[in-house]
């Protein structure tokens, strides 16, 4: 921002002397070319350099008003629709400030000037002075025009915001700044950046909102950088930095030294609240916020933050039960099954994500959202064909998670668990893992051949875009061609009761 400023200065200078040079080469080549002496009223008629002076200052008068208005106006009224903290932070601005003493000092200068002049005392070095200061006091006026605005965009405020807070990590991180002010100026940043989000909300201004949650996950990546190289009083913070947070919060904090993000996924899960009541379609880009950021973390080998995000996730899960958010819910159990996916050398992370998919389907059932329950079925059955697929030592501990989602409601079956279940009986067929197989084909005993026919065949027939435009298109009951054939043999067996593992 402040590299265009000086680029368009540069440019409104050049255009300004260029116009000005021409127009008094041609002037002065009309005339004659006359001397110096003919081009100045020193000592001839003082009172004329008064006159030249007096517009001037009543123009840089106009300057400093429509500034003082711009900014008494303009900056207020932006800082209420994104952050207070906008005032404080265009009042630090060094361009600002070196803006508002330029154009005060320039004011007060061809005042002064304009005073001095006396009958037989003509300051032309100061006159001279004055006349550029003013003429280059114009120029800078249109690119400061663009720079306020800019300074306004919401974009850049959240840039500012970030590129603050990684300053401040940097000095913490060479011993250059006190951790104790660090930490405050650290918390007061994030709580910027949650409130600019937040307000973007309101408006339903995605986009910004977007942004607002892509620096917090840039600055927790950014972070998780310079932690190691952290002073150790750095990670201690006590009650006055979380207000509401129980003793024992506390100090899980200060044992995982997770203090830093815990605020900023504070921030995300506020921003994932107001989305489920405002814009229900940033909910899908939040959780991959959150499942990029947990991702970034086991590969930097943080198992804390790792943690963190699985916790976030199982608050996506709460808050879209409790609101009966199911369009949030799809979204949200996408990126938490893709983060499982991904976690296959961390055995007891897919097993504990399974764990809370299992215990959270359970919930939504017991909610009055039963849907939530049989997406799930297709969620864990994904999870658990790749954890075969790779080798995955929890593999088989994800199986039973994945069978434990009941297919039954009292005497009738839910066809969208038996489907997602002859899809995993299906597959364990295709590679040839019978034993897997007979565990899938004795849970779907009490299921009768007609029933597993029935669903047989909207899997066969289920086309691979889903007939409604929703966040992942493909249909759930999809099978890939090569993954048809087997499915029938396991039904076919599971029909007439012979043993997929003898097969």
């Amino acid at each position: 921002m402040r590299l265009s400023f000086a680029r368009m200065l540069v440019w409104v200078c050049v255009a300004f002397m260029s116009l000005f040079a021409v127009e008094f080469f041609l002037e002065w080549w009309r005339l004659g070319r006359p001397g110096l002496e003919a081009l100045s009223w020193e000592g001839v008629n003082n009172a004329k350099l008064v006159d030249v002076l007096s517009p001037m200052a009543r123009a840089y008068n106009n300057i400093l008003a429509m500034l003082i208005a711009t900014i008494g106006l303009a900056i207020p009224l932006t800082a209420n629709m994104h952050t207070p903290k906008l005032i404080d932070m265009f009042l630090r601005d060094r361009l600002n400030q070196a803006m508002l003493l330029f154009i005060s000092f320039g004011a007060a200068n061809v005042l002064f000037v304009d005073y001095i002049i006396g009958p037989k005392f003509a300051p032309m070095w100061a006159f001279r002075f004055s006349i550029c200061f003013a003429l280059f006091g114009w120029a800078v006026l249109i690119p400061y025009f663009f720079y306020v605005v800019r300074f306004l965009d919401p974009s850049n405020i959240l840039a500012r915001l970030k590129s603050e807070t990684m300053r401040i990590l940097d000095d913490v991180a060479v011993g250059k700044n006190h951790h104790e002010k660090a930490q405050h100026e650290v918390h007061e940043r994030l709580f910027q950046i949650g409130t600019v989000v937040l307000k973007s909300l309101d408006r339903s201004d995605r986009g910004v909102a977007l942004e607002g949650v892509w620096t917090l996950k840039q600055l927790i990546d950014y972070y998780g950088s310079l932690k190691p190289r952290m002073p150790a009083p750095w990670f201690v913070i006590d009650r006055a930095d979380f207000v509401g947070l129980s003793p024992e919060a506390l100090e899980l904090l200060n044992e995982e030294r997770t203090w830093f993000e815990m605020k900023a996924m504070t921030q995300v899960l506020f921003a994932y609240q107001a989305a489920l009541s405002k814009t229900s379609d940033v909910v899908s880009s939040v959780s991959d916020a959150v499942r990029v950021i947990g991702l970034a973390a086991h590969r930097r080998g943080d198992g804390p933050m790792l943690g963190l995000c699985i916790r976030v996730f199982n608050n996506f899960m709460r808050e879209g039960i409790k609101r009966k958010d199911v369009h949030s819910m799809y979204d949200v159990l996408y990126e938490y099954r893709l983060l499982a996916r991904d976690l296959e050398d961390v055995p007891a992370r897919q097993r504990e994500i399974a764990r809370h998919m299992r215990f959270y389907a359970a919930s939504a059932r017991a909610g009055g959202v039963p849907f939530i329950q049989h997406l799930a079925a297709f969620e864990l059955g994904y999870i658990v064909r790749r954890a075969y697929e790779e080798g995955g030592e929890a593999a088989r501990d994800l199986l039973d998670h994945a069978l434990a989602i009941p297919h039954r409601e009292g005497e009738a079956r839910i066809p969208m668990v038996v489907k997602a279940k002859l899809k995993l009986g299906g597959f364990f067929v295709q590679l040839g893992l019978g034993a897997a197989a007979k565990v899938v084909a004795d849970d779907l005993a009490d299921v009768p051949a007609g029933e597993l026919r029935a669903a047989e065949q909207e899997l066969l027939s289920a086309e691979r875009s889903f007939f409604e435009v929703t966040d992942r298109q493909e249909n759930l009951d999809y099978l890939k061609p090569e993954r048809r054939a087997p499915l029938q043999r396991f039904v076919a067996d599971l029909c007439a009761g012979k043993d997929p593992a003898a097969a």
